[in-house]
Protein backbone atom coordinates (compact mmCIF):
# COMPACT_ATOMS: atom_id res chain seq x y z
CA UNK A 1 0.00 0.00 0.00
CA UNK A 2 3.01 2.49 0.86
CA UNK A 3 4.35 1.46 -2.19
CA UNK A 4 1.30 2.06 -4.63
CA UNK A 5 0.88 5.67 -2.58
CA UNK A 6 4.92 6.11 -3.16
CA UNK A 7 4.44 5.24 -6.94
CA UNK A 8 1.77 8.03 -6.68
CA UNK A 9 3.65 10.98 -5.26
CA UNK A 10 6.45 10.53 -7.85
CA UNK A 11 4.30 10.59 -10.85
CA UNK A 12 2.62 13.71 -9.28
CA UNK A 13 5.41 15.79 -9.04
CA UNK A 14 6.58 14.67 -12.32
CA UNK A 15 3.76 16.39 -13.78
CA UNK A 16 4.07 19.14 -11.14
CA UNK A 17 7.63 19.21 -12.88
CA UNK A 18 5.95 19.19 -16.73
CA UNK A 19 3.64 21.61 -15.89
CA UNK A 20 6.00 24.29 -14.02
CA UNK A 21 8.56 23.90 -17.21
CA UNK A 22 5.65 24.61 -20.00
CA UNK A 23 4.37 27.86 -17.39
CA UNK A 24 8.08 28.87 -17.61
CA UNK A 25 8.18 28.03 -21.26
CA UNK A 26 4.99 30.00 -21.61
CA UNK A 27 6.15 33.01 -19.66
CA UNK A 28 9.70 32.67 -22.00
CA UNK A 29 7.17 32.75 -25.40
CA UNK A 30 5.47 36.16 -23.72
CA UNK A 31 8.54 37.75 -22.59
CA UNK A 32 9.49 37.25 -26.38
CA UNK A 33 6.40 38.36 -27.98
CA UNK A 34 6.37 41.58 -25.81
CA UNK A 35 9.64 42.59 -26.27
CA UNK A 36 9.45 41.81 -30.58
CA UNK A 37 6.26 44.28 -29.94
CA UNK A 38 7.98 47.03 -27.97
CA UNK A 39 11.03 46.87 -30.56
CA UNK A 40 7.92 47.01 -33.82
CA UNK A 41 6.23 49.60 -32.13
CA UNK A 42 9.44 51.81 -31.19
CA UNK A 43 10.54 51.63 -34.93
CA UNK A 44 7.37 52.53 -35.93
CA UNK A 45 7.65 55.61 -33.79
CA UNK A 46 10.56 56.27 -35.17
CA UNK A 47 9.23 55.94 -38.54
CA UNK A 48 6.57 58.42 -38.12
CA UNK A 49 9.31 60.68 -36.18
CA UNK A 50 11.58 60.46 -39.14
CA UNK A 51 8.65 61.41 -41.71
CA UNK A 52 7.22 64.33 -39.78
CA UNK A 53 10.63 65.89 -39.29
CA UNK A 54 11.00 66.07 -42.94
CA UNK A 55 7.77 67.36 -43.80
CA UNK A 56 8.51 70.02 -41.10
CA UNK A 57 12.26 70.46 -42.53
CA UNK A 58 11.70 71.22 -46.54
CA UNK A 59 14.77 70.65 -46.83
CA UNK A 60 14.32 71.18 -50.60
CA UNK A 61 12.68 74.49 -50.05
CA UNK A 62 15.49 75.78 -47.98
CA UNK A 63 18.23 74.67 -50.24
CA UNK A 64 16.26 76.67 -52.70
CA UNK A 65 16.02 79.87 -50.69
CA UNK A 66 19.70 79.18 -49.03
CA UNK A 67 21.10 79.53 -52.95
CA UNK A 68 18.99 82.44 -53.44
CA UNK A 69 20.38 83.95 -50.84
CA UNK A 70 23.84 83.21 -52.06
CA UNK A 71 23.07 85.09 -55.41
CA UNK A 72 22.38 88.17 -53.82
CA UNK A 73 24.39 91.54 -53.45
CA UNK A 74 24.13 91.60 -49.70
CA UNK A 75 25.51 88.33 -49.29
CA UNK A 76 28.55 89.19 -50.91
CA UNK A 77 28.81 92.27 -49.19
CA UNK A 78 28.86 90.39 -45.74
CA UNK A 79 32.09 89.34 -46.59
CA UNK A 80 33.48 92.25 -48.51
CA UNK A 81 32.69 94.70 -46.39
CA UNK A 82 35.59 96.34 -44.29
CA UNK A 83 33.58 97.08 -41.66
CA UNK A 84 30.10 95.47 -41.52
CA UNK A 85 27.55 95.76 -38.90
CA UNK A 86 26.89 92.54 -36.63
CA UNK A 87 24.21 92.45 -34.54
CA UNK A 88 24.12 90.77 -31.36
CA UNK A 89 20.90 89.19 -30.58
CA UNK A 90 19.77 88.35 -26.93
CA UNK A 91 16.70 86.57 -26.04
CA UNK A 92 15.88 87.46 -22.18
CA UNK A 93 12.99 86.44 -19.43
CA UNK A 94 13.48 87.17 -16.32
CA UNK A 95 17.53 87.50 -15.86
CA UNK A 96 17.93 91.15 -15.99
CA UNK A 97 20.33 91.51 -13.74
CA UNK A 98 22.95 88.97 -15.71
CA UNK A 99 21.73 90.54 -18.84
CA UNK A 100 23.21 93.87 -16.83
CA UNK A 101 26.49 93.03 -15.72
CA UNK A 102 27.38 90.11 -17.63
CA UNK A 103 25.90 89.32 -20.86
CA UNK A 104 25.22 93.09 -22.64
CA UNK A 105 28.34 94.50 -21.05
CA UNK A 106 30.31 91.44 -22.84
CA UNK A 107 29.16 92.68 -26.10
CA UNK A 108 29.83 96.45 -25.79
CA UNK A 109 32.98 95.50 -24.89
CA UNK A 110 34.15 93.59 -28.08
CA UNK A 111 37.17 94.81 -29.61
CA UNK A 112 35.07 94.84 -33.24
CA UNK A 113 33.65 98.30 -32.96
CA UNK A 114 30.83 98.24 -35.03
CA UNK A 115 28.43 96.13 -33.32
CA UNK A 116 24.90 96.45 -32.23
CA UNK A 117 23.17 94.70 -29.14
CA UNK A 118 19.09 93.90 -29.81
CA UNK A 119 17.02 92.29 -26.80
CA UNK A 120 13.94 90.55 -27.08
CA UNK A 121 12.08 90.22 -24.03
CA UNK A 122 9.91 87.33 -23.47
CA UNK A 123 6.94 89.17 -21.99
CA UNK A 124 9.76 90.08 -19.27
CA UNK A 125 9.05 91.94 -16.30
CA UNK A 126 9.95 95.93 -16.26
CA UNK A 127 12.95 95.49 -14.42
CA UNK A 128 14.83 94.51 -17.73
CA UNK A 129 13.75 97.79 -19.45
CA UNK A 130 15.06 100.08 -16.57
CA UNK A 131 18.43 97.64 -16.47
CA UNK A 132 19.47 98.65 -20.05
CA UNK A 133 18.47 101.57 -20.21
CA UNK A 134 20.63 102.15 -16.60
CA UNK A 135 23.77 100.81 -19.29
CA UNK A 136 23.31 104.22 -21.29
CA UNK A 137 24.71 102.83 -24.36
CA UNK A 138 22.77 103.53 -28.03
CA UNK A 139 23.97 100.71 -29.44
CA UNK A 140 21.43 98.86 -27.41
CA UNK A 141 17.83 98.09 -28.90
CA UNK A 142 15.35 96.56 -26.79
CA UNK A 143 11.44 95.34 -27.52
CA UNK A 144 9.61 93.22 -25.64
CA UNK A 145 6.65 90.30 -26.55
CA UNK A 146 3.34 91.42 -25.21
CA UNK A 147 3.14 87.28 -24.25
CA UNK A 148 5.17 84.45 -23.10
CA UNK A 149 5.61 81.50 -25.46
CA UNK A 150 3.62 79.17 -26.06
CA UNK A 151 5.40 76.74 -24.59
CA UNK A 152 4.95 73.31 -23.66
CA UNK A 153 4.18 72.41 -20.62
CA UNK A 154 6.35 69.47 -19.51
CA UNK A 155 9.76 70.76 -18.15
CA UNK A 156 11.68 68.97 -20.94
CA UNK A 157 9.57 70.38 -23.87
CA UNK A 158 10.23 74.17 -21.91
CA UNK A 159 14.04 73.61 -22.06
CA UNK A 160 13.85 72.26 -25.63
CA UNK A 161 11.85 75.27 -26.75
CA UNK A 162 12.12 78.14 -24.48
CA UNK A 163 13.22 81.71 -25.98
CA UNK A 164 12.69 80.63 -29.40
CA UNK A 165 9.60 83.47 -29.73
CA UNK A 166 12.23 86.36 -28.99
CA UNK A 167 14.74 84.45 -30.84
CA UNK A 168 13.21 84.61 -34.19
CA UNK A 169 12.08 88.17 -33.44
CA UNK A 170 15.63 89.31 -32.70
CA UNK A 171 16.83 87.89 -35.59
CA UNK A 172 14.04 90.20 -37.85
CA UNK A 173 14.90 93.15 -36.23
CA UNK A 174 19.06 92.63 -36.30
CA UNK A 175 20.69 94.61 -38.82
CA UNK A 176 23.35 93.50 -39.51
CA UNK A 177 25.25 91.54 -41.94
CA UNK A 178 26.34 89.32 -39.56
CA UNK A 179 24.72 87.63 -36.17
CA UNK A 180 25.69 86.60 -33.02
CA UNK A 181 23.51 85.04 -30.15
CA UNK A 182 24.46 85.52 -26.68
CA UNK A 183 22.34 84.21 -23.79
CA UNK A 184 21.16 86.43 -21.17
CA UNK A 185 23.20 84.73 -18.59
CA UNK A 186 26.69 84.26 -20.56
CA UNK A 187 29.59 86.27 -21.93
CA UNK A 188 31.46 86.57 -24.70
CA UNK A 189 34.95 87.18 -24.78
CA UNK A 190 36.36 90.58 -26.14
CA UNK A 191 38.09 89.71 -29.03
CA UNK A 192 35.03 87.03 -30.32
CA UNK A 193 33.52 88.99 -33.06
CA UNK A 194 36.88 90.15 -34.37
CA UNK A 195 38.10 86.58 -34.41
CA UNK A 196 35.34 84.92 -36.26
CA UNK A 197 34.70 87.55 -38.69
CA UNK A 198 38.24 86.85 -39.77
CA UNK A 199 37.79 83.37 -39.90
CA UNK A 200 34.19 83.97 -41.63
CA UNK A 201 36.49 85.75 -44.31
CA UNK A 202 39.49 83.68 -44.44
CA UNK A 203 37.34 80.09 -45.08
CA UNK A 204 33.93 82.29 -46.65
CA UNK A 205 32.70 80.51 -44.57
CA UNK A 206 28.74 80.94 -43.18
CA UNK A 207 28.75 79.98 -39.55
CA UNK A 208 32.24 80.31 -38.01
CA UNK A 209 32.29 79.23 -34.55
CA UNK A 210 35.27 78.89 -31.73
CA UNK A 211 34.65 77.03 -28.09
CA UNK A 212 33.16 77.63 -25.16
CA UNK A 213 34.47 77.58 -21.62
CA UNK A 214 31.83 75.73 -19.59
CA UNK A 215 31.23 76.87 -16.03
CA UNK A 216 29.79 74.54 -13.59
CA UNK A 217 29.65 74.74 -9.81
CA UNK A 218 31.93 73.80 -7.51
CA UNK A 219 34.76 72.49 -10.45
CA UNK A 220 36.97 74.33 -13.28
CA UNK A 221 35.52 75.28 -16.23
CA UNK A 222 36.59 73.22 -19.37
CA UNK A 223 36.38 73.97 -22.92
CA UNK A 224 33.41 72.77 -25.27
CA UNK A 225 33.10 72.47 -28.86
CA UNK A 226 33.89 70.35 -31.65
CA UNK A 227 34.31 70.31 -35.50
CA UNK A 228 32.14 69.65 -37.58
CA UNK A 229 29.10 70.46 -34.78
CA UNK A 230 27.99 68.27 -32.90
CA UNK A 231 25.22 67.75 -30.18
CA UNK A 232 26.47 68.77 -27.01
CA UNK A 233 29.34 69.99 -28.44
CA UNK A 234 27.86 73.32 -30.13
CA UNK A 235 26.10 76.39 -29.13
CA UNK A 236 25.10 79.59 -30.89
CA UNK A 237 26.61 81.58 -28.56
CA UNK A 238 29.68 80.49 -29.14
CA UNK A 239 29.48 81.64 -33.17
CA UNK A 240 29.02 83.95 -35.74
CA UNK A 241 26.64 83.58 -38.89
CA UNK A 242 26.19 85.04 -42.04
CA UNK A 243 23.17 87.84 -42.07
CA UNK A 244 21.40 85.69 -44.75
CA UNK A 245 20.99 82.82 -42.61
CA UNK A 246 17.94 84.26 -41.12
CA UNK A 247 16.43 82.07 -43.20
CA UNK A 248 16.91 79.27 -40.59
CA UNK A 249 13.87 80.26 -37.57
CA UNK A 250 14.04 78.27 -34.95
CA UNK A 251 11.05 75.69 -34.48
CA UNK A 252 8.56 75.75 -31.27
CA UNK A 253 7.66 71.94 -32.48
CA UNK A 254 11.23 70.62 -32.37
CA UNK A 255 10.03 69.43 -28.83
CA UNK A 256 8.00 66.93 -30.93
CA UNK A 257 11.15 65.21 -32.10
CA UNK A 258 12.48 65.36 -28.88
CA UNK A 259 15.17 67.81 -29.77
CA UNK A 260 16.51 71.22 -28.89
CA UNK A 261 15.43 74.21 -31.09
CA UNK A 262 19.01 75.17 -31.41
CA UNK A 263 20.22 71.73 -32.34
CA UNK A 264 17.10 71.61 -34.52
CA UNK A 265 18.80 74.66 -36.20
CA UNK A 266 22.14 73.62 -36.38
CA UNK A 267 20.64 70.41 -38.38
CA UNK A 268 18.91 72.04 -41.12
CA UNK A 269 21.41 73.87 -41.68
CA UNK A 270 24.48 70.92 -41.82
CA UNK A 271 21.83 69.02 -43.93
CA UNK A 272 21.28 71.45 -46.44
CA UNK A 273 25.12 72.96 -46.78
CA UNK A 274 25.67 75.67 -44.76
CA UNK A 275 29.34 76.18 -44.60
CA UNK A 276 31.06 75.55 -41.06
CA UNK A 277 34.36 76.33 -39.65
CA UNK A 278 36.06 76.54 -36.61
CA UNK A 279 38.69 78.15 -34.68
CA UNK A 280 40.45 76.15 -32.17
CA UNK A 281 40.31 79.31 -29.76
CA UNK A 282 37.79 80.23 -26.59
CA UNK A 283 35.34 82.95 -27.31
CA UNK A 284 32.97 82.84 -24.76
CA UNK A 285 31.62 81.59 -21.22
CA UNK A 286 28.99 79.63 -20.64
CA UNK A 287 27.31 79.13 -17.58
CA UNK A 288 24.33 76.51 -17.91
CA UNK A 289 20.95 77.81 -15.76
CA UNK A 290 19.97 74.26 -15.22
CA UNK A 291 23.18 73.64 -13.15
CA UNK A 292 23.39 77.19 -11.98
CA UNK A 293 19.69 77.62 -10.80
CA UNK A 294 18.40 74.06 -11.57
CA UNK A 295 14.75 75.29 -9.78
CA UNK A 296 14.58 77.90 -12.95
CA UNK A 297 15.49 75.64 -15.62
Amino acid sequence: MLGRNDSEIARLRAEQRELLDEVRELREQQRLLVEGLTARLEEVHRHLLAVGQVAVDDEAGTRRRLRAARASDAYAAAFEDPEPLVSIVIPTYENHEGLRTRAVPSALAQSYANVEVVVVGDAAPDETERALASLGDARVRYENLERRGPYPEDREGLWFTGGIPPLNRALELARGAWIAVLNDDDAFRPRMVESLLALAREQRAEVAYGKLAFHEPGKPAWPLGRFPPTWHQFGWQMALQHGALRLYEYELSTHLFDEPGDWNRVRRMMRTGVRFAMLDELVGDYWPNRLWNPDEA
